[in-house]
């Protein structure tokens, strides 16, 4: 029993770790990056699922800077214009997108292999459908561990500035992480009891430690303006969480 309650402990403390990273929503994650911000983590996720080599690297990034500069066309467009566009305007706009769709398949189908390809369409596909349905909490729900500490990963690269080295060291924190998570998953899985009040004061002492190990391993690997802002982004989120118990009250 109290393996089980010592496993969850540090599950709770590497937890708050990753959760600092992807408490914000899509949408607010997406209004704070800059448009290049954006483009390098779409690469980031695309290398990652489809093991892009350094030259198909190249020919994505090119390729998401030529879609983000007619997006900022096109934005910049609607802004300067103050009427509502006619249904021709809007029937030519539609036609307009799907004849750019088509084009950027074309290239990315020429830049990438089959098998590649083939899994492209498949995210794209996966993507509009959980689109379609709005529901973002079951989407994160669905992927693996892996997909999520990938994710994790990509975050803090963006928000920190993270080098190639800072990543590798960060990557496998969140794997140790992922490693203690589904340890816990089997032990609460095994055992249907209750901690007693000495075993949550157990916990809670050693998530304290847990929680200062990890911040120790962060504040190795970051500069100090770097570690600076993974505190005030940790403080942001535990601001967050409080708000969010006090509604529930």
């Amino acid at each position: 029993m109290k393996k089980l309650f010592i496993a969850a402990l540090l599950f709770v403390g590497v937890v708050s770790f990753a959760q600092d990273i992807n408490q914000k929503s899509t949408r607010d994650q997406r209004e704070n990056l800059t448009p290049e911000q954006r483009n390098e983590k779409h690469l980031q996720k695309l290398t990652s699922e489809l093991s892009l080599d350094k030259k198909q690297q190249d020919q994505v990034k090119q390729l998401l800077a030529e879609r983000s500069a007619k997006a900022e066309k096109f934005k910049a467009a609607r802004k300067d214009s103050k009427t509502k566009p006619t249904d021709a305007e809007r029937e030519a706009f539609k036609k307009q997108m799907e004849t750019e769709k088509a084009a950027n398949d074309a290239k990315m189908k020429s830049i990438l292999n089959a098998d590649q390809y083939t899994k492209w369409t498949a995210l794209k596909k996966e993507h509009k459908d959980h689109k379609g349905k709005g529901d973002h909490k079951g989407h994160r729900d669905m992927k693996s561990p892996q997909e999520r500490d990938q994710a994790h990963l990509q975050k803090l690269t963006t928000d920190l500035n993270l080098n190639a080295d800072q990543q590798k060291q960060v990557g496998q924190l969140l794997s140790e992480r992922s490693t203690k998570m589904e340890m816990l998953k089997k032990s609460r899985k095994d055992s249907d009891a209750k901690p007693t009040d000495a075993e949550r004061k157990a916990m809670k002492k050693q998530m304290e430690e847990d929680h200062k190990a990890t911040d120790a391993k962060m504040k190795s690997i970051l500069t100090a303006d770097q570690y600076k802002k993974w505190e005030a982004i940790q403080k942001e989120h535990k601001d967050k969480m409080k708000d969010h118990r006090k509604d529930k009250m």
